[in-house]
């Protein structure tokens, strides 16, 4: 089907939940995140990055064959950026701005256009309002540290 093969980023929700499902991974991890009170993160302006791991690189270098050879070693969960319209008043501005003055890990979802949906846990690393110019909306940024791989349903 010529044109009809991709999404795009427009009608994507983010919602926030206070606290982490009972299993994060494998069998029932998404009924465990479904099973949580969610509440949505309006304004969102720029979508971050959910899914995927980044692997750090290992490296072996002999002398004798002056080869160096890299395999994967340990990975992290890249952080999810997102830029939103700054609503001091929004439900979901204000439990991440919560979560961002300790260090819980509450849970997120991302329902996609499609309706998929990704769940993960992330501490909200930064919560702030940015600057512009004066023909800039105002806006915040967040930044979100996953802790678990996301489970698409």
């Amino acid at each position: 089907m010529a044109g009809i093969d991709f999404d795009t980023i427009a009608g994507t929700k983010l919602y926030i939940a206070d606290g982490a499902p009972t299993v994060t991974e494998g069998a029932g991890a998404a009924a465990a995140f479904a099973l949580l009170t969610w509440v949505e993160f309006s304004g969102l302006t720029s979508i971050g990055s959910v899914e995927g791991r980044e692997y750090s690189m290992a490296t072996l270098s002999t002398v004798g064959d002056a080869q160096d050879r890299e395999k994967k070693g340990s990975f992290k969960l890249p952080n999810a950026e997102f830029e939103f319209a700054w609503l001091p008043d929004d439900a979901g501005q204000i439990l991440a701005k919560a979560a961002s003055k300790n260090y819980t890990v509450p849970s997120f979802k991302l329902v996609d256009q499609d309706l998929g949906i990704n769940y993960f846990t992330a501490q909200v690393s930064t919560f702030k309002r940015n600057g512009g110019t004066s023909n800039d909306a105002l806006k915040g940024s967040t930044t979100l540290l996953r802790q678990t791989d996301t489970v698409t349903v």
